[in-house]
This record gives C-alpha cells, sequence and structure tokens, in this order.
C-alpha cells in the first residue's frame, strides 16, 4: 500500500509540474508579445516573395487579452480590426469583433506565431475571402518589428539582418527599410 500511495504522489508531482510548466510557456509567450508593432512586409503565397507594406500600419496586443490592428492615413487614424486573442503554443488566435473585412467579424483566426529574438513577430494566416469580398484561398504571412523608443539606425540594422534571413534580393531589403 505504500508503494502505491507512493507511485500516486509522484505521478501527481509530475502532473503538475508539468501542466505548469506548460501553463507557463503560454504565459511567457502571451507576456512577450504585448506592446506595440508595426507590420515591416507581408509575402501572400499566390505571389512572389515578401512585399513592402507602407508605413503606419499598427498592431496594439494588450495584457488584458485584447488587440487593436490600426493604420494611419493623410485623414488620420483608423482602426482595421479588434477584438481579444488567446495563445496555445505556437498558435495566436484573434477573435475578431470588428473588422473592414465584415467576413471576419464574430469569427476566430488562428495564426501561426514565430517570435524572433525580443523585437520580432512572423504571422501566418490563411486568407479564404479578402476584404473587398473577393475570394482568394491563400495564405499570408507578416513581419512585425516591435515598436520601441530607440535609435532609427540600429532599428533598421537589426530589421536588416532579420530580412537577410528571409530575403535574397537585396534591393528589396533596401526597400523595406527606406
Amino acid at each position: 500500500m505504500k508503494t502505491v500511495w507512493s507511485v500516486f504522489c509522484v505521478c501527481l508531482l509530475v502532473l503538475t509540474t508539468g501542466c505548469s510548466a506548460s501553463r507557463s510557456a503560454i504565459n511567457k509567450n502571451a507576456e512577450s508579445i504585448i506592446g506595440l508593432w508595426e507590420v515591416k512586409a507581408i509575402h501572400n503565397s499566390n505571389e512572389s516573395g515578401y512585399k513592402i507594406t507602407p508605413h503606419g500600419m499598427f498592431k496594439i496586443v494588450q495584457s488584458d487579452g485584447r488587440f487593436i490592428n490600426f493604420m494611419s492615413t493623410e485623414n488620420g487614424a483608423i482602426i482595421t480590426v479588434d477584438g481579444s486573442y488567446k495563445i496555445e503554443g505556437d498558435v495566436y488566435t484573434e477573435s475578431i469583433i470588428n473588422s473592414f473585412n465584415k467576413s471576419q467579424e464574430g469569427k476566430d483566426n488562428p495564426l501561426q506565431i514565430k517570435l524572433s529574438h525580443d523585437n520580432f513577430m512572423y504571422l501566418r494566416w490563411f486568407q479564404p475571402i479578402d476584404e473587398f469580398g473577393v475570394e482568394q484561398n491563400r495564405w499570408v504571412e507578416e513581419i512585425w518589428q516591435r515598436v520601441l523608443i530607440e535609435d532609427l539606425e540600429v532599428s533598421n540594422v537589426d530589421l536588416r539582418q532579420e530580412l537577410k534571413s528571409l530575403l535574397d534580393d537585396e534591393e528589396l531589403i533596401k526597400q523595406v527599410l527606406d
């Protein structure tokens, strides 16, 4: 009986430790994406290579489980999508409340997420229909850079290194940085 009790205690300890470790890994990923991000490059699977994105497209990831994507325009800033999010392993799921792409509203959008260093986030997601209602059925990959108070030249050096790991086209890298 003593052996059974000992085995039970060991199993309980292992189970508790394992659950706690995986919960802390999830919490660590969630904490590491909190902040303001700017998209730097995008690749659609039905097109060749990464493309430059216009400056001023941002994502705010908040510690309360909410996110907001917005962009600045000549007429001011507009929110393009908002809702809540959760992270489980390498999947970041956005539950869309409002979106300029009305086909997304009320749906969950699972995105594959990968963090590189502390300042880069790669998101990959499937887009069945675009904001104009046109069927796309394509994968979209985005490179986001954390917005920090820092020297712009240092930030561009880091971004150049990240882009070189993905792109072979030096001219495109230059265009993204300009």
